[in-house]
């Protein structure tokens, strides 16, 4: 470590390093240190020991000292010279020869720092798993040969064939499939072998483990070997997950299917990217600088010209915002109707004039009498918006909320008769009394999983009531009649379709405090509607003039999108345009927001109180002038990082939660 780069730290002294002999070609490497601090998202230079001049390649991971410690970080390159004018500390050890960082991934990494204000050592992290030495030492055997195939699920979608023909032909067509009914993963599979059968890779991103295997098993139907797949998934232990990448990045594998990360996937002369469901909030990492599985999507396949497709039952108001740089492929309106179940709302005209009271009811009389038609010929799927029994209860009397004496905590039930229990601290009141109004009794304010399926059960004895939520989640259910309360993405696949399906809470659904809860509750809505038979139907308990419910009546998801897109254009809302959060305490706010050199077009708002005495505020600006928003955000950070005074300010780029 250089004189220059000690004098970054504060309080650490300049170290005399003895002299080792120093690399004759290319002996100044370009590294970039293992750091969240953002004043140090930046390349440092450091001599090449000879004894790594071979080792040392573009790529590999490296150790060095850094303000007097051992730290790891990635070889970037190599060069002649460096511009740093005194002596350069020298590499302290080559962690691995394997050359982990392609390219490809690097300046894919850079463009999701540029756009996300994030550091590349955070993005690095996410995109590339932690080595395991012992998986480095495998063979790895040669990629098997995928045979062609028919895409015949293909046929009946306009744009669906040429689609397929473009991407063999290397033509990089960008699409959103929306699948109505058909089954996703199918249609992936399908795609999938064609292009690797025709000398093509791709890389399939999908929200969880249970997507991962049925698009694997439909994969293995259509006759494709498993070792042409590699799978790369979170939930891997952490040496198999290294394992699978390294079958990626040594070229055993065509097609490759996993979670978020799976999108840096380590794959050179990559032919096209698929997203499954890219509305789902499982494909945004939870961690800074907190990029979006469907973003890095595009920004990989505009750098690298490979083509691209957004699949799944609906479409996102965020795909929706980039065409017609996509292309929408569908079945025509007629035969999405013919091959669709029939939808209606339980709260529309005719069923609010023969019941009055079904508005107040959580389960209307005419979702009785649809589930007992259904029952006859097959199982019922009910949605349901919240886990457990009764996850929030209130005073019977007044209605004030039920909390604890403990912490003043929220109480639940979880059980018939069991006492309220305090969601945080676990405490049990064996007699609970209101302060407001010292009743003692209490009763439901919101109903969940256990309840619903306990009343089911009630109402239709002798028929099976099952529960898949997300602590216990069902994959299949067979054909006989049954009652299957679920919540949303836990809903398992009957054998031959449902004969109906229920969904349950949709005005509170609906109605929830956030940007994405109108999108997030139709696409829930569509994802369970495809798991219904065509000639099945499919109950809504919502207010039947809303937009969302008669885009399901109509089975309309690319007009829903369109309509939201003109909502939040109006109100100047992403993905109209690229909004930063910024949140912290008020003084370095302030403080944050006046190291900004924020043009007349941009939009700021806020300041909103939240939690600790933060407050949180938004900056919008034209999607033409996102880039530099970031640029200015990221500077700021790294500012205010070096100071090292105030407190910390978390900025996230467009937020999939507001």
């Amino acid at each position: 470590m250089s004189d220059d780069q000690l004098s970054l730290v504060p309080g650490k002294k300049k170290r005399v390093k003895a002299e080792v002999p120093i690399a004759k070609i290319a002996p100044v490497a370009h590294i970039i240190i293992d750091s969240p601090l953002p004043h140090l998202d930046r390349v440092f230079d450091y001599a090449v020991p000879e004894k790594f001049a071979e080792t040392a390649q573009p790529g590999v991971r490296v150790r060095v000292r850094f303000a007097g410690k051992l730290t790891d970080g990635w070889l970037i390159s190599r060069s002649d010279e460096s511009e740093h004018p005194g002596t350069l500390a020298a590499l302290t050890n080559v962690i691995s020869p394997e050359v982990a960082l392609i390219p490809e991934v690097l300046e894919l990494a850079k463009s999701v720092v540029a756009r996300q204000a994030g550091t590349l050592s955070d993005v690095l992290r996410s995109a590339i798993p932690n080595r395991h030495a012992t998986a480095e030492a495998n063979e790895f055997p040669s990629s098997p040969t995928v045979s062609d195939i028919e895409p015949i699920a293909w046929s009946d979608y306009t744009g669906g064939a040429a689609l397929i023909k473009r991407t063999i032909a290397g033509e990089a067509p960008r699409a959103i499939v929306t699948t109505g009914c058909d089954d996703p993963a199918v249609l992936l599979a399908q795609y999938s072998v064609t292009v690797s059968a025709n000398d093509g890779k791709i890389i399939v991103v999908v929200p969880d483990r249970a997507a991962i295997d049925r698009v694997v098993e439909a994969l293995v139907a259509l006759g494709c070997p498993k070792s042409a797949v590699a799978i790369l998934a979170a939930d891997d232990g952490p040496a198999q997950r290294y394992r699978s990448w390294l079958s990626v990045l040594r070229g055993t594998a065509s097609i490759v299917i996993g979670t978020r990360a799976a999108v840096f996937a380590p794959i050179k002369d990559l032919t096209t990217i698929c997203v499954w469901d890219d509305w789902n909030d499982t494909l945004s990492d939870p961690q800074a600088p907190y990029w979006h599985a469907r973003d890095v999507a595009v920004l990989r396949s505009a750098q690298q010209n490979t083509a691209l497709v957004f699949a799944g039952a609906t479409m996102s108001v965020e795909t929706c915002a980039l065409m017609p740089w996509l292309a929408h492929v569908a079945k025509s309106r007629d035969q999405l109707r013919n091959e669709s179940p029939k939808v209606r709302s339980a709260l529309d005209e005719a069923a609010t004039k023969m019941n009055p009271a079904a508005s107040g009811s959580r389960i209307p009389s005419a979702v009785m009498q649809g589930m007992k038609a259904a029952l006859t010929k097959g199982p019922v799927l009910v949605l349901v918006s919240r886990l457990g029994y009764s996850p929030r209860i209130v005073c019977d009397t007044c209605r004030t909320s039920a909390l604890c004496s403990e912490c003043s905590g929220p109480l639940m039930q979880t059980a018939r008769s069991s006492a309220p229990t305090c969601h945080l601290c676990g405490h049990i009141e064996s007699k609970w009394s209101c302060k407001k109004c010292k009743g003692s009794s209490i009763r439901a304010a919101a109903v969940g999983s256990e309840r619903t399926a306990e009343e089911f059960g009630r109402a239709f004895p002798g028929i099976p009531v099952r529960s898949s939520t997300s602590d216990h989640i069902l994959r299949t259910v067979d054909s006989r009649p049954a009652i299957v309360v679920a919540t949303a993405g836990a809903a398992p696949i009957a054998q031959g379709g449902y004969a109906a399906a229920v969904l349950l809470d949709g005005n509170a659904m609906l109605s929830r405090p956030e940007l994405s809860a109108t999108q997030e509750t139709f696409a829930k809505w569509n994802e369970c509607a495809s798991l219904v038979r065509p000639d099945g139907e499919v109950i809504v308990v919502a207010d039947s003039e809303h937009p969302a419910v008669q885009a399901l009546i109509r089975h309309d998801p690319a007009g829903f999108a369109h309509r939201e897109l003109e909502q939040r254009t109006e109100v100047s809302l992403p993905p109209a345009v690229r909004l930063a959060a910024l949140t912290g305490e008020q003084a370095d706010i302030d403080e944050a927001l006046a190291m900004l050199n924020l043009n007349s077009e941009t939009l700021v708002r806020g300041p909103v109180p939240g939690r600790d005495n933060q407050v949180r505020m938004l900056i919008s600006t034209d999607r033409k002038q996102g880039t530099e928003l970031a640029a200015q955000l990221k500077a700021m950070t790294s500012a205010r990082s070096a100071k090292h005074k105030g407190g910390p300010v978390n900025v996230r780029i467009d937020p999939i939660n507001l």
